[in-house]
């Protein structure tokens, strides 16, 4: 019997072994090195609001790309917890700790990991970068993947879409998310869809949900939901006729704020509604402070294009700049 003891724990640690040193996260990205530094970058997210914060105290490793796009990064110092990690490359121009933000040239994507999982990356689509990564090898990755098909639909809502078509697929997206991290058994990912599903602005229509979403993970006491935590208010029982009365006022405002919107929303079509598609485009994003150089990239067009219709714009709108363009806005 004791020899079998023996035995046993020997083969259990030889098991242990064998499955430390199959994890890692290995891969291939095809990159243009004439352009993008031949090095991938490992950060550690910390905190899921920092989901696009880059420092260089953020970044953990740092390994070499081959010349076949083959990269690898040893995980057996990584924490028994999963934690979401960002692989992300560099250009050549910049400095390492740089994130680029959508568009053709995003540079980075988000893996779920820890020191037991063997992790295999390909990015198969070399018209766009990073857009297509495979991350095969555990299962939660497959859901980030899911999470972040379903928030693509938000970047295919544009100007030209109505208020109220743009309205109904945000919400279809954020309860589409809510269903995700409801449903997910990871719970790093499962918090990752809430954060992607724009929770803060959410809440106060979804309270209940939120509320129970942290009764269900209330024993996870990592740092993830620590942090998430403190950014649900308290809930408080209120007697019944308080919240009958909240409920009213709530009913009355939010009519008077959708005549309102409708008001604003008949104003701002006829100051736009000479401009054609491309130039809507252009104008709104002259409201959200874009530069020529951002427009270009974000719409894809070249700059000379974007000066052409901003041209365009100001004629139409019979005015001469890109603060007369706030200040119409501002007054509509």
């Amino acid at each position: 019997m004791f020899r079998f003891r023996i035995v046993s724990i020997f083969l259990i640690c030889l098991i242990n072994q064998a499955l430390k040193a199959q994890s890692g996260i290995e891969g291939q990205l095809i990159i243009d090195t004439t352009i993008w530094r031949p090095i991938a970058y490992l950060s550690i997210i910390p905190d899921l609001e920092k989901l696009y914060s880059m420092s260089n105290d953020m970044i953990i490793d740092a390994v070499d790309i081959d010349a076949s796009g083959k990269f690898s990064f040893n995980t057996r110092y990584f924490p028994q917890e999963d934690n979401l990690f960002r692989i992300h490359v560099a250009k050549k121009s910049d400095p390492p700790a740089s994130l680029n933000i959508g568009g053709r040239e995003e540079n980075y994507f988000f893996i779920v990991a820890n020191n037991q999982t063997h992790i295999i990356v390909k990015d198969f689509n070399n018209q766009e970068f990073i857009k297509n990564v495979s991350v095969k090898g555990y299962y939660p990755n497959d859901v980030i993947k899911q999470v972040n098909e379903v928030t693509g639909y938000l970047d295919s809502t544009s100007i030209d879409g109505s208020f109220i078509k743009n309205d109904l697929i945000k919400s279809a997206v954020f309860e589409k998310l809510r269903i995700i991290a409801d449903t997910c058994s990871n719970p790093v990912v499962s918090l990752y869809a809430i954060y992607k599903g724009d929770f803060e602005k959410n809440y106060s229509i979804n309270q209940q949900f939120y509320e129970d979403f942290l009764n269900k993970w209330r024993q996870n006491k990592s740092s993830y939901f620590e942090a998430f935590r403190k950014k649900i208010p308290a809930t408080n029982s209120v007697p019944l006729a308080f919240a009958v009365i909240v409920a009213f006022t709530s009913l009355l405002a939010g009519f008077f704020i959708c005549l309102i919107v409708l008001v604003l929303l008949k104003k701002k079509n006829n100051i736009v509604q000479d401009l054609s598609i491309q130039e809507r485009k252009i104008y709104s994003l002259v409201l959200e402070g874009k530069s020529n150089k951002e427009i270009a990239d974000t719409l894809m067009i070249e700059l000379s294009t974007v000066k052409s219709h901003l041209s365009s714009i100001y004629a139409k709108l019979n005015i001469s700049s890109r603060k007369d363009i706030l200040n119409l806005n501002l007054n509509k």
